[in-house]
């Protein structure tokens, strides 16, 4: 007696039912199909970059030697180890009003040097990524800390893949 509803469910309810469960297979097949692309365009492989540090003391100059490894210094990544290093005078620039251009000098007591680091790396065409988690890109600016010494600069260089 009293309410015994039964919900029938005519042709239209059905076909929007099988609408919804495909929409949801094909959403879920697409997730996770991009997930497995992404993973198979990441691919593991050696990077050498370039760290230009500018305007260090002078007696920095030896310090900085290939074989050492180097670590980011904010976030304590191991971001490869020291290929070569180049040290050349610390340069400083001043606009010469008279002529309208730029001008550099040299800065007494002071140096700049191009630390070309190698390391390896997972790489995908947007990133090169070492450390687990450092993005190696040109104009990227970093702070590395080696043994005995520091400092911050820019990368100004990348080359990508097995030399």
């Amino acid at each position: 007696m009293g309410n015994d509803r039964k919900l029938p469910l005519n042709l239209f309810d059905i076909i929007i039912i099988l609408i919804v469960i495909a929409a949801a297979g094909i959403f879920i097949f697409m997730q996770t199909r991009g997930e497995d692309s992404q993973s198979a365009a990441a691919k593991n492989s050696t990077i050498e970059y370039t760290v230009e540090i500018a305007n260090i003391s002078d007696k920095t100059e030896g310090m900085i030697k290939p074989g050492d490894s180097i670590v980011d210094k904010v976030k304590k990544y191991n971001i490869g180890t020291v290929k070569s290093v180049e040290y050349y005078p610390a340069t400083k620039e001043a606009f010469d009003y008279e002529k309208g251009a730029a001008k550099y000098s040299e800065l007494p007591g002071r140096l700049s040097a191009a630390v070309t680091i190698t390391a390896e790396c997972t790489e995908s065409d947007s990133a090169a990524v070492v450390g687990g988690g450092f993005e190696v890109r040109t104009g990227t600016e970093t702070s590395i800390v080696g043994p005995g010494y520091s400092g911050a600069g820019y990368i100004i260089d990348v080359v990508r893949g097995d030399k």
